[in-house]
């Protein structure tokens, strides 16, 4: 589906990890949907470049450096966000690492560098941004304890690894699987406010991070560059891997009025990988 023009008009959206591959294609969509988009990228020079490219587009982005592995620099960006432009209506927590490594690699600190940012970062982005949006609610929602409209829309990123297992990335799959249960307790506990807590489930992008499976699997198996990608399209029922504009077509529905009484979920956009 084509961008539909200011269906986010006035909105404000922060996209972590939004300086290349999916989330850089998710900012870019908002932004042609004319909302607002923070792009809180950890490689300052990517989010400037990112951030310069799309306020051409006419509505107006931020480049915000961050490490959302720090809770007091995700803390200072919330703040920051509201200072400047008041408020924040949606959240799409994309940043994410992954490294392939066999099990019986894994050693404490790779598992804790990846929990790092994919889980532990991911979920206290989304605890600070819900803070901001549970107190742009307005009191009388709050004492009703129901509202008849979203008052915010959160996205966070899973994976097909968050579906089942993986031998070369238990670490990843892992952390997946630990945002489905964050994103299921956070839609809970924000119910009353009505902030729309969902999931993305990609299957396989090729962006910068597939190019690197792809370079260190055909390695450790034998492969020449480029095959270990080809073999899973194969697999793929659609027989096509996923563009960053898929993804980005999936959060901007997830984020719109439309899905104001979708919550809780995890949608697989993946051509077909996994079906449940």
């Amino acid at each position: 589906m084509a961008p539909i023009p200011d269906r986010f008009k006035g909105k404000v959206a922060i996209v972590t990890g939004s300086g290349q591959g999916i989330g850089k294609g998710i900012a870019t969509r908002l932004t042609q949907e004319g909302a607002h988009v923070v792009i809180a990228e950890y490689q300052q020079d990517k989010a400037h470049s990112v951030a310069e490219e799309l306020s051409a587009l006419g509505t107006e982005a931020l480049a915000y450096p961050v490490d959302i592995g720090d809770t007091d620099q995700i803390d200072q960006m919330v703040q920051d966000v509201v200072a400047k432009f008041g408020h924040i209506d949606m959240l799409v927590n994309n940043a994410g690492v992954l490294e392939t490594l066999p099990m019986f690699d894994l050693t404490p600190e790779k598992w804790d560098w990846l929990q790092r940012v994919n889980q532990r970062g991911l979920f206290f982005t989304l605890n600070a941004v819900a803070k901001q949006m549970v107190e742009q609610v307005p009191q009388s929602v709050k004492d009703a304890g129901r509202a008849d409209r979203s008052y915010g829309k959160i996205v966070n990123f899973s994976s097909v690894a968050g579906r089942s297992g993986r031998p070369f990335a238990v670490h990843y799959s892992a952390a997946k699987w630990a945002v489905l249960s964050i994103t299921q307790s956070a839609a809970a506990y924000l119910a009353p406010y009505n902030i729309n807590v969902n999931a993305i489930c990609p299957g396989l992008v090729y962006t910068p991070m597939w190019e690197e499976i792809d370079r260190t699997q055909a390695e450790r198996f034998g492969m020449e560059a480029g095959d270990w990608v080809k073999k899973s399209i194969e697999n793929i029922p659609l027989k096509r891997d996923a563009k960053p504009e898929d993804i980005a077509a999936a959060v901007s529905f997830l984020c719109s009025d439309d899905a104001d009484y979708i919550t809780g979920q995890a949608l697989n956009v993946d051509g077909g990988i996994e079906m449940n």
